[in-house]
């Protein structure tokens, strides 16, 4: 049951010929997304479109004009404020996380209302999540459903992939439509690491009581995981030592190539160029039993040097003599991520299941090389591997012609609960990356973070359409019930059911 406002609106032309006023000042430039997916080059459908605006609408009332000024204070306001964290280079693009994540109470009615001002119609909107299947997405869901006054349909599979194959069911089912895609990450705010969140489906622990922390995304962490065995074991197979004025590398023969380990499931290649001098493979400083000692590349050789020189190592990663394993917290960053790749045998990536893997493993070097939390930068990718493959999926789907379409794309960041909060819902932060739109009228254009970040935090976080759920729910015990029937072809009459 929508919420009753005070005053009513004097026209549907005087909303979006105000709106639009507003969009011409801050609508986002459109940007054609250059995707480095082999195979997927941006359509031109996409380059250099805005969307079309109406024109010479007629003098706005004067709570359009207020609501003008709002919006236009709340953009500058943004504007002015410098952030305190560098963007995050990814693959797709920097991720700007300072001044643009929002608490999903504040998203979801500014997305409805941005859709509201785009010219979506109250009551014709149906929603769609692609959603991870993790219970604590739940509380997004149901924000959605308040303030859209609908059940969202279903574009997620597990780990946040997006199921492309439900465009049709889903324009089929709405006059406007809205898609929501976020892959999610746990944080827990008393470690302050990502990857983990605190569940209290899962027994506490026996000594402390604690409920017991739990991997999220549970999808991420275990396609992760025997990629971060796989790296651990490379770092304790490479040892460093300066011998006189040389810097030495030795490594293990399971490192070296090898026609019979080229089969394996999984499996690491160095760039031996940049890590040994040139010809070392095939002149050796000296070999042994297991491994094979090589001089260092000129450039690895200076930098083991500089932290020779300027640091005290810990016996962290040392061996017998003087070797120092790449293991060591001070050296790993000497391993950067063009010096190594991951192999997969084709065989084991097939299949809508290992799609997440597919996507990650070419980027897994910068992933466990970079600052971040692995788990962080995994669902970062995700979420930006997945809008690019969707976003050219949804712009050429028959179904939604002729359609106001929003695709919108980010992150859920679930906080995990306190220990003493556990019957509370999570607080869940969406941080926006970018969003797609099309109009009835055929205009589209992609909107970029920054762009999407400032459309967004300029609307308004009321929602006069937003949906009372526990009077809704209540009203199905009040209201006269529906009697179910069913034709008996013997009789050719209707027979109804008890209802118990």
């Amino acid at each position: 049951m929508a919420k009753k406002t005070g005053n009513t609106c004097i026209g549907l032309v005087f909303i979006i010929g105000a709106i639009c006023m507003c969009l011409r000042e801050f609508s986002p430039a459109v940007v054609g997304r250059q995707t480095p997916l082999a195979g997927r080059p941006a359509p031109m459908s996409l380059r250099g479109k805005k969307v079309a605006m109406h024109q010479g609408p007629p003098e706005a009332s004067s709570e359009d004009k207020a609501e003008a000024e709002k919006r236009r204070l709340a953009a500058k306001q943004l504007a002015d404020k410098r952030p305190r964290l560098a963007p995050i280079p990814m693959p797709f693009g920097n991720v700007s996380l300072d001044l643009s994540m929002m608490s999903y109470n504040q998203f979801v009615p500014r997305m409805y209302n941005m859709c509201k001002g785009l010219g979506f119609r109250k009551g014709k909107i149906l929603p769609s999540i692609g959603f991870c299947s993790d219970e604590n997405q739940g509380y997004p869901t149901i924000l959605i459903t308040k303030h859209f006054g609908a059940y969202p349909f279903n574009h997620g599979y597990i780990g946040g992939i997006m199921a492309l194959d439900r465009h049709g069911p889903h324009a089929g089912h709405a006059d406007d439509v809205v898609l929501v895609h976020a892959p999610h990450v746990g944080f827990e705010p008393d470690l302050q690491v990502y990857g983990t969140y605190r569940r209290r489906q899962i027994a506490a622990n026996a000594d402390s009581g604690d409920m017991q922390m739990s991997g999220t995304c549970g999808k991420v962490v275990g396609v992760l995981q025997p990629y971060i065995d796989t790296y651990n074991a490379l770092l304790g197979r490479i040892r460093v030592k300066v011998e006189g004025e040389e810097v030495l590398i030795s490594l293990s023969r399971l490192l070296l190539p090898s026609d019979e380990r080229s089969a394996e499931d999984l499996a690491i290649s160095l760039q031996f160029d940049k890590l040994l001098e040139e010809g070392a493979l095939q002149n050796p400083y000296l070999r042994q039993s297991s491994s094979s000692i090589f001089r260092a590349s000129e450039s690895f050789a200076e930098k083991f040097k500089q932290i020779m020189s300027s640091e005290e190592l810990s016996d962290e990663g040392v061996v017998e003599g003087g070797w120092y394993s790449l293991k060591n917290s001070k050296l790993t960053h000497l391993l950067t991520p063009d010096m190594f790749t991951f192999v997969k045998a084709p065989e084991k990536l097939q299949g809508e299941e290992h799609r997440l893997e597919r996507s990650l493993l070419p980027n897994l070097p910068e992933v466990f090389t970079s600052p971040y939390d692995n788990e962080l930068s995994a669902s970062l990718i995700c979420m930006q591997s997945e809008f690019d493959r969707s976003v050219h999926s949804v712009a050429a789907e028959p179904a939604y012609k002729g359609k106001n379409v929003m695709f919108i794309s980010g992150l859920n960041i679930d906080v995990s609960p306190a220990q003493e909060l556990q019957e509370a819902f999570p607080t869940t932060m969406f941080l926006p990356w970018a969003a797609y739109v099309q109009l009835q009228d055929g205009s589209r254009r992609v909107v970029e973070q920054s762009e999407l970040v400032s459309e967004l935090f300029s609307q308004s976080t009321e929602n006069p359409d937003a949906i009372d759920m526990e009077e809704s729910i209540r009203q199905l015990f009040v209201r006269k019930r529906s009697r179910i029937t069913f034709f008996d072809t013997n009789t050719n009459k209707k027979k109804a059911a008890q209802v118990l």
